[in-house]
């Protein structure tokens, strides 16, 4: 009994236990100030149990309007994203958020177009 009982605790704490439930596509209640958007989606993720993928660098310097009401994930990540030239799409059992810019899509990338 006594080598069984640590066996069991060390068992317990090597296995972490999960942080989210499951994402919910109910809707729930939010309200949240205007913020930086990674600030967002890390809140949306807590509110909704929704798992988010995504680039830290497409967040760089882009902020989130306010946001209150009953919403479900799809309606508050739409709201959230609005005109920031990213797009989501549930994959599976999270949320994946992409850049709607082609990679060639830069200003620089005009400057190398050669003229012959």
């Amino acid at each position: 009994m006594s080598i069984r009982l640590p066996a069991l605790l060390g068992l317990a704490l090597a296995c972490p236990a999960i942080a989210f439930g499951a994402c919910t596509k109910d809707p729930v209640p939010v309200s949240l100030p205007i913020q930086r958007l990674d600030e967002r989606l890390q809140n949306l993720a807590h509110l909704t149990g929704c798992m988010m993928q995504v680039d830290p660098s497409l967040l760089t310097d882009l902020s989130a309007p306010a946001l209150s009401g009953t919403l479900t994930a799809r309606q508050a990540l739409g709201q959230s994203l609005k005109g920031r030239h990213l797009r989501y799409r549930f994959a599976r059992d999270h949320w994946k958020i992409t850049s709607t810019r082609r990679t060639d899509d830069h200003p620089i990338h005009d400057s190398f177009i050669q003229p012959w």
